[in-house]
């Protein structure tokens, strides 16, 4: 293979990028998160193993390959309560294919008639809030039952800190952890600076009594 070959292949298979992050509620620690990037493949996964009486303890895998302009993502959550598995194909920002197991985790928006167009998947949306230069642009995510929009405003700078306030909002389809149903948060993304260099240190997150945050792990 000559040299200039395999520094390509090299590029194309070696992580880009990852982050982690620790994930606390009212400063308990519940688990961490975890993001990288690696050629065309981008993953998320999360574990929470702490919360109170294990309500919502579990896991999440989700894996996006391909580009923004076509792609494929697979996500599956396990917990004590349930079992799921999500596949949809996004390409030109409109939803393609959607397939869910079990049948019965299906909602009105996995039809992909009634999924509304400019949406990204929720690897894709997370990478946006990482890589993001200044403060996210507005984002659509669809998780294969609800569409969400994330819009952030103009952001403070403050030193070497850029603050950026998003409004999360489920525009379509349930909220989240069911029976709860919750469909609207507030989100502050504090950014180190450095130069052209913008790196995502602590998002908090804010509905209703509960307060999440996720803190980079270095």
């Amino acid at each position: 293979m000559k040299p200039i070959a395999f520094l390509a292949v090299a590029l194309l298979t070696a992580p880009a990028s990852a982050e982690t992050f620790s994930v606390t509620l009212g400063g308990k620690s519940l688990g961490q998160l975890n993001y990288s990037e690696s050629g065309t493949t981008r993953r998320l996964t999360s574990t929470v193993d702490n919360t109170p009486l294990g309500v919502f303890n579990g896991t999440f895998a989700g894996t996006s390959t391909g580009s923004d302009n076509k792609s494929r993502f697979t996500g599956e959550s396990r917990s004590s309560r349930k079992q799921r598995t999500v596949k949809v194909n996004i390409a030109q920002g409109r939803a393609t294919a959607i397939d869910i197991t079990p049948k019965d985790e299906q909602t009105e928006l996995s039809e992909a008639a009634r999924v509304p167009a400019g949406v990204t998947d929720p690897v894709r949306a997370m990478g946006q809030l990482f890589r993001a230069k200044g403060c996210p642009a507005p984002i659509q995510m669809y998780d294969g039952r609800r569409v969400v929009s994330m819009r952030s405003d103009a952001g403070t700078k403050t030193g070497n800190t850029l603050t950026c306030t998003l409004r999360y909002k489920v525009i379509a389809g349930p909220g989240h952890l069911s029976p709860l149903g919750i469909s609207s948060a507030k989100m502050q993304l504090n950014y180190a600076t450095s130069g052209d260099r913008q790196t995502l240190q602590e998002m908090k997150v804010s509905s209703g009594i509960f307060r999440l945050s996720l803190d980079r792990k270095d």
